[in-house]
């Protein structure tokens, strides 16, 4: 008999997205530890050209969508967030911080869904990555308007918009289209050689 190995769902879509990035005919291996307690490491990167390793941590979201309350802009009007709880960061635990968010599209829900369509359709996820370093930074300044340790964390954003904004814990929504996973994954080639 086969042994079962389960994978939460976050770690799965992180690795896969890397897997298609990150070629193997390029050396690049993404690797998962056997361990589900494994402090600080969700899942590896080796590069086997330079021999080094990324570590990654995955943090996964709660998505909410529909209509979001009215802010001062329509720039800070938002149909979908992702909300995280602040976690304690402790230095040099992990290279890279991936924040996950699985969300249900916005135009699904205004339209009718048709019965017959497939549900793959209906979903789609944003990841958002971080350094060690510009998590501590990143952590460090959400803040209750007290000025105390915020204990949630969310990014707003729309469907029809590539923008994504952190939006509580900050005063005025900050732009973090630059963390997107998409627009990173040289910081990882950097990284690794």
């Amino acid at each position: 008999m086969d042994a079962i190995f389960t994978l939460p769902y976050p770690e799965y879509v992180v690795a896969t997205y890397l897997q298609k990035l990150l070629k193997k005919k390029e050396g690049y291996s993404v690797q998962i530890p056997l361990s589900r307690q494994q402090k600080g490491i969700d899942l590896l990167v080796y590069s086997s050209q330079s021999r080094k390793a990324a570590s990654f941590q995955i943090k996964s979201s709660r998505a909410y969508t529909g209509k979001a309350p009215k802010r001062k802009s329509r720039k800070e009007r938002f149909d979908n967030a992702l909300w995280f709880r602040n976690f304690n960061y402790e230095k040099g635990i992990a290279d890279f911080y991936m924040l996950f968010g699985l969300y249900r599209k916005s135009d699904i829900i205004n339209k009718r869904l048709d019965k017959t369509k497939k549900t793959r359709k209906w979903w789609d996820y944003k990841i958002l990555m971080f350094s060690d370093k510009e998590m501590g930074k990143f952590l460090g300044r959400i803040l209750t308007k007290q000025g105390k340790k915020e204990s949630f964390f969310s990014f707003g954003f729309n469907d029809w918009s590539d923008e994504i904004f952190a939006a509580r814990g900050f005063k005025r929504p900050k732009p973090c289209k630059k963390y997107l996973i998409e627009n990173r994954i040289a910081t990882i080639n950097n990284f690794l050689k």
